[in-house]
């Protein structure tokens, strides 16, 4: 069974895959104590099980990538259970998305339909956090995790997101939920911040999910136009917040990020030391949003016996498939990809 998973997912998620089109699969709407999107194989039944933990994004898995990823999984034969994250909808880090990771996979785990065996959970970017709370502290419920595009240290990661580093460029649409995570310690924030973060949602609305966006000259007008309709008071402010004739660690951030104090809750290292499940570290060589180096620190803060396998590969960015290759790289990424392929089917219990 192993094999054939690997083989579908193979077909949907190598390089020569369309990307706007997945196998049929059938979709439902879970109901359990956290609203979750359910995938699962048509014409036969499902061998392993997933749960999909997201990153930072207003739509969850509503958001059209997620939702061809999650359908590829089931179409290649596994149950997929994709939860709804309020916190990562609204863009929020906070401790309540380990709570509401331990409920979705309680539903999970009592889903009737489940296939036999314990789940894995595949998480991606931030959702590494609450993957490994879970490989501390729910290791009985677990076949294993595989952390892709995940963070060692949030600090660097946030700092990243504002300068990029490490010879790659950084995502210029993620800095909004930099300040939208540091309202609280930021030096110059409104007493009332409402209007001012509903401008920034409104602006990631506008500029995610689309790589024209990205272009030096795509975004501050989409930035400028939204601002015209801010009282004039909180222009500059959100402005600085979609880096509007401004870039990397202005001194109010700085300021902000040394003022936030340790966040416990956000660093991942005791999970990490006390990970019982084994882990897999999946991260994209020009991953534009956490940089490729946190895998190594995720790698290198695993207890050795729970190194389940790493793999670095340019075929997937953090977001989707990467760009082009020549002939000796690709043979190398495919390589790469086959062992990724690999450490989902296992991850799943396939």
């Amino acid at each position: 069974m192993s094999l054939s998973v690997q083989a579908r997912l193979a077909r949907w998620l190598g390089p020569w895959a369309a990307q706007d089109r997945h196998p049929p699969v059938t979709r439902a709407e879970g109901g359990g104590a956290v609203r979750a999107r359910i995938y699962a194989p048509i014409g036969r039944r499902a061998r392993g099980s997933l749960l999909l933990l997201p990153g930072v994004h207003p739509q969850g898995p509503d958001d059209p990538r997620l939702d061809r990823f999650a359908a590829v999984l089931a179409g290649a034969g596994l149950y997929v259970h994709a939860p709804f994250l309020p916190d990562f909808q609204a863009l929020r880090l906070a401790p309540t998305l380990i709570d509401d990771a331990h409920r979705a996979l309680d539903d999970l785990l009592a889903a009737p339909d489940r296939p036999p065996g314990r789940p894995g959970v595949f998480s991606i970017s931030f959702g590494s956090l609450p993957a490994l709370r879970l490989a501390a502290e729910r290791a009985g419920d677990l076949g294993a995790a595989l952390l892709f595009g995940g963070y060692a240290d949030w600090r660097r990661a946030m700092t990243f997101c504002l300068t990029g580093g490490e010879g790659v460029a950084h995502d210029p649409l993620n800095r909004p939920v930099v300040y939208l995570n540091l309202l609280e310690t930021l030096p110059g924030a409104p007493a009332d911040p409402a209007p001012l973060v509903a401008a920034w949602r409104r602006y990631i609305d506008a500029t995610w999910g689309r790589v024209e966006m990205k272009a030096p000259d795509a975004w501050p007008p989409v930035a400028r136009a939204l601002a015209a309709d801010l009282p004039e008071a909180l222009r500059p402010l959100f402005l600085e917040g979609c880096g509007v004739d401004c870039a990397g660690l202005t001194p109010r951030l700085t300021e902000a990020l040394a003022a936030a104090g340790d966040r416990s809750f956000l660093d991942p290292a005791a999970a990490l030391a006390a990970a019982g499940a084994p882990v897999y570290v999946v991260h994209g060589a020009d991953d534009d949003v956490i940089p490729h180096t946190e895998a190594d620190a995720l790698w290198a803060a695993l207890p050795p016996a729970r190194r389940a396998g790493r793999h670095i590969t340019g075929l997937y960015g953090h977001t989707g498939a990467a760009g082009g290759h020549g002939p000796l790289t690709l043979a190398r990424e495919l390589a790469a990809m086959t062992g990724i392929l690999r450490a989902i089917t296992r991850t799943a219990g396939a």
